[in-house]
Formats: C-alpha cells, sequence, structure tokens
C-alpha cells in the first residue's frame, strides 16, 4: 500500500533569548511561530466507512498537538533555565516553559517532534518556522528513539 503524508499547521507565540549569541537573538525577544506537524501512513481500508480512506483525521492530530505542544508553549518564555532573564521572569509570575535546552528553532524542532512521536502520532516530520522566511525541519526517523541530543555546545548546564 501507498503510504501518505498529511500535514496540520498550527501558530503559537511565544519569547526565547539565546544566552551567548553573537547577534540580536542575545536580547529577550519573541516570534510568531508556525508549525507544521506531518504524520504518515496507510489510508485506512476500514470496516467502518466513516474512516475509510484517512491516514488520521485532521481534529485528532489537533487535539494532540494543541494538548501537548500548542497550549504548553504558546504566551511563554521558552528557556532553557540560564537565561540572564529568567530569573526575573520568573519572580513575576510570567508563564515560563523550562524545556532544559537552548531554544533554538532546531531544538524546538526536534523536541516537538519526539513529543509528538511520544504521544503516539505517527510522524514523519516537524517544521518550526521562526520567521515568515526561516524554518528548521526534522524528520523523525533521524531522532533516536530514546529522545534528540540537543546541541548546547558552550552553554551552561542547569542539571
Amino acid at each position: 500500500m501507498n503510504q501518505v503524508r498529511v500535514c496540520k499547521i498550527f501558530t503559537f507565540d511565544a519569547a526565547h533569548q539565546l544566552e551567548g549569541h553573537k547577534g540580536k537573538c542575545a536580547n529577550v525577544h519573541g516570534h510568531t511561530y508556525k508549525l507544521e506537524v506531518i504524520v504518515s501512513g496507510v489510508p485506512i481500508t476500514a470496516d467502518n466507512p466513516a474512516e475509510e480512506g484517512f491516514v488520521m483525521d485532521f481534529g485528532d492530530i489537533k487535539e494532540v498537538v494543541k494538548e501537548k505542544i500548542v497550549d504548553v508553549l504558546d504566551h511563554s518564555f521558552l528557556a532553557m533555565g540560564n537565561e540572564p532573564g529568567f530569573e526575573a521572569l520568573r519572580h513575576t509570575g510570567s508563564k515560563i516553559s523550562q524545556l532544559g535546552f537552548r531554544t533554538t528553532a532546531e531544538n524546538l524542532c526536534l523536541f516537538i517532534c519526539h513529543t509528538l512521536r511520544s504521544s503516539g502520532l505517527p510522524m514523519y516530520s516537524v517544521r518550526v518556522w521562526e520567521t515568515p522566511t526561516s524554518y528548521a525541519e526534522v524528520l523523525a526517523a533521524e531522532i533516536p528513539a530514546s529522545g534528540p541530543v540537543y546541541r548546547t555546545v558552550g552553554v551552561c548546564d542547569i542539571g
């Protein structure tokens, strides 16, 4: 049977700060992230005609992605935990998603893909658009089952 890829697109707003970055991203700044979640599978040939022909219903994809990713990250400060503004934001009661890795588009891509795959979605790939002209992409098959290895060279390890 033929594999078919199905894509559902989401957006969320979040801020971050890249400690030690050589450019403007060393400052606290925000993005309207565009997230493309692509699942893959063979369309269902079920006894239930309502399910026949689907790889996965878009509503089912939406439910998982909203719960595991969008609702968690939206209007949040995405943090490794070593950012200069981290403690100040924590003391204000601001929403912080302490992820434990440097919050580059590349690392967010790895995190999101692994999280969704671990939640049972038949993941093919994830794209995280940080700006309208810049994105990072990862194929699920390239992430070890034990989880991604985040690139944080030269950054403080928070444990």
